[in-house]
């Protein structure tokens, strides 16, 4: 497809497709192809490609060879047929099993059969797919990926656990408050010393044996037992008021702090003993004093907890973000004084419209957020709308003027699959932004909902839109500096990208958002015609003004494989007057790997032209070198993945230095793009590298105009 990193963030229905966040930052994964061919292999390469992913693949076909390729790396996946007599996913299992690496692998078989699968599962396989149900098997490889990276994860967070508790108990230690964990029997596991200095025990392993009702008063020790029971079933931490005893028969006020914690490995109860304490809930140092709300401090605080235990289940709640539609038009027409007789006086009715139960604090300057205790998202968002409500009918007045205002509400389920709090916070804003930008400029509700997986299929509604953009020209080009780190020689390099321009929208957008790299052969033929005659007419206009530049111009394997390509081209060149060597057509090596035939026919018609060559994402498909053998190209723009492991690791600067120096000595010249910094462009050009392109030279943008220097 013409095209390529996307540049804009997209909204409306653009932004319900796919983020443009996620389109940038292509996700590395390394594959073990176990007795795949090149052939088998480089199909499923060109699919992970068109899903935004940056395949590194390497073949392997024997035991040793499995072996060699285990101990080089860390992989991320196996995909493997079973072939009988040969070394395949079966054996590859045991092996994996004996060194105990978790490596997901995928077998590969002619036809999927509720036998194979079952049998496939049996062995440890992950699934079990048909090569030729490629839908299904890059669903099945993201979610096994997914799967991976979680599994990852769980190990990194398990150890990070096991260090937090022994910096909780190491802090304990220290607390000069007496603290005490239970097990789900309520027997003592451990005390601090503070526990012993403050209720006099000399021997601090007598507490063993001792349940903690014995350190209150009798009448007291009923409560206390309820309150415990009460923080086990319900997982709510508890404050209660008790008498506590000590050894010596004396007593004194305190506040027992119960809730659930994890310590020495297992589920327990955190007590935490306050002597003669006052709450210091609601008191002045946690209040926004120009509300009456609690503070943003105090707000996080309780989110945070109230997020953690929601994760072990049963403490469902939600998050109400409450945003001013106009809070900076009412800060510059009434003032700081003014606007904060507003925001007293819907915090005043905020008080008496929402139960105590429920948290409300003052987040930001125009911003109020509520820590709604019921599970119930529906009556959050019925709460919500009343508040809207309520705001929009106020009339203030503020030194004899009237003043209204309205506010968006975004509402954010917190329950066991809550990510952490700060994300929390991100979901309820931007359900609220929705609210203000979706066209009724706020005053309403909106609950957050996680995008449609990026990889679910696209529907017809897209190739419509592409369609309706070409007959009513709204596509543009941009392009890209591509920088000699070397001499220039007097040439200027862009590559160009196609963008489809949005209404009301700040940038761009990519088509390949809209489209994949599959079934939409005369959509792509037609985008590429379109940017192929729009670049040339750019460059002739160039060319009235003296100003030379090559053109980098991507090209889909639908194009390149039309009989017709060639002439079309040449009478392009004819038409726009346009040297043909300052073209250069690209085209992905996973597509001219699996199209060899057609693209070294396109590539000696581009030869008689006098058109440059070059291989885009070059070093992924196991075919490299027999493609640059057989094709030839004038350069290799290096795949993505080689620049990102140059610049996070240094294990690879000697196989990628041998890279360059392979495709210097064949004379062809080499392109890194994904540049971002000035320590990786030195790198670059430490290891022979001839250009590079990135944000950190400059973004797409609709101009030839960068200052190009020897």
């Amino acid at each position: 497809m013409s095209g390529q990193e996307v540049t804009g963030a997209p909204d409306g229905l653009l932004k319900r497709i796919i983020s443009e966040k996620r389109q940038r930052l292509r996700k590395n994964v390394h594959i073990l192809f176990l007795g795949l061919t090149a052939a088998e292999a480089d199909p499923i390469v060109t699919l992970l490609r068109g899903a935004r992913l940056a395949p590194r693949g390497q073949q392997v076909q024997s035991a040793e060879e499995f072996n060699q390729a285990l101990s080089e790396r860390s992989w991320d996946l196996i995909l493997s047929p079973q072939v009988e007599g040969q070394f395949g996913a079966k054996e590859a299992v045991q092996i994996l099993h004996r060194l105990n690496k978790d490596i997901p692998i995928i077998q590969l078989v002619p036809k999927s059969t509720s036998q194979s699968l079952l049998q496939g599962l049996k062995a440890r396989m992950a699934t079990v797919i048909s090569l030729e149900e490629q839908e299904l098997l890059l669903i099945q490889i993201r979610r096994q990926l997914d799967h991976l990276e979680k599994r990852r994860r769980l190990r990194i967070v398990e150890a990070e656990l096991a260090e937090s508790e022994k910096q909780c108990q190491q802090l304990a230690e220290l607390s000069k408050l007496p603290i005490m964990y239970l097990t789900s029997e309520l027997k003592p596991v451990y005390s601090n010393p503070a526990f012993s200095e403050q209720f006099g025990l000399e021997d601090h392993n007598s507490l063993q044996h001792e349940p903690l009702d014995k350190f209150t008063i009798l009448k007291d020790r009923d409560p206390l037992k309820a309150a415990l029971q009460e923080a086990l079933e319900n997982n709510h931490a508890i404050k209660t008021e008790l008498k506590a005893r000590r050894v010596d028969g004396t007593n004194f006020q305190a506040t027992f702090s119960i809730q659930r914690a994890h310590f020495m490995n297992q589920n327990c109860l955190q007590v935490i003993i306050r002597p003669d304490s006052i709450n210091n809930e609601g008191s002045f140092e946690s209040m926004d004093p120009t509300t009456g709300l609690y503070d943003g401090n105090y707000f996080i605080n309780a989110l945070e907890k109230a997020a953690h235990r929601a994760l072990n289940g049963g403490s469902d709640c939600s998050l109400l973000y409450i945003k001013f539609d106009n809070y900076s038009a009412l800060q510059s027409e009434l003032g700081a004084t003014g606007s904060d007789i507003v925001l007293a006086d819907v915090a005043e009715v905020f008080q008496q419209k929402i139960n105590k139960i429920h948290l409300c604090a003052r987040l930001d300057e125009g911003v109020f957020a509520i820590l709604f205790h019921d599970p119930s998202p529906d009556k959050a968002i019925k709460l919500a709308e009343q508040l809207c409500n309520a705001v929009a009918q106020m009339n203030i007045d503020v030194a004899g003027t009237t003043v209204q205002t309205s506010c968006s509400i975004g509402v954010s389920s917190i329950n066991d699959n809550a990510p952490h709090y700060v994300e929390l916070i991100d979901r309820a804003r931007s359900a609220a932004d929705d609210v203000l930008n979706d066209g009724q400029r706020g005053n309403g509700v909106k609950l957050f909902e996680l995008n449609t997986d990026e990889h679910d299929n696209i529907d017809d509604s897209s190739i419509k839109i592409i369609l309706d953009a070409l007959e009513n020209d709204q596509f543009n080009i941009l392009f890209q500096p591509i920088v000699a780190l070397a001499s220039t020689n007097g040439w200027g390099n862009y590559e160009v990208f196609l963008r489809l321009q949005q209404d009301n929208e700040e940038e761009d957008v990519s088509p390949n958002v809209f489209l994949s790299t599959m079934d939409h052969a005369d959509t792509n033929t037609r985008l590429d015609k379109w940017v192929i005659e729009h670049t040339l007419r750019r460059v002739a206009d160039k060319l009235k003004g003296q100003h030379r530049s090559r053109v980098f111009i991507n090209l889909t394997a639908q194009f390149y494989q039309e009989p017709e390509a060639l002439n079309w081209i040449a009478d392009q060149l004819k038409e726009h007057r346009v040297p043909a060597d300052m073209v250069i057509f690209q085209a992905n090596e996973s597509d001219l790997s699996t199209s060899q035939i057609q693209a070294e026919q396109f590539r000696f018609g581009l030869k008689k032209l006098g058109c440059k060559f070059c291989i885009k994402h070059f070093g992924v498909s196991e075919n490299r070198e027999l493609l640059r053998r057989k094709l030839k190209p004038d350069l290799v723009k290096l795949d993505g993945s080689y620049i990102q492991d140059l610049s996070s690791s240094t294990e690879s600067d000697k196989a990628f230095a041998a890279l360059i120096k392979q495709l210097k000595s064949a004379d062809i010249g080499t392109v890194a793009p994904l540049v971002e910094d000035t320590r990786l462009m030195g790198k670059l050009w430490k290891l022979g590298v001839d250009y590079i392109q990135g944000y950190y030279l400059q973004p797409p943008g609709p101009d030839m105009n960068y200052d190009f220097f020897e």
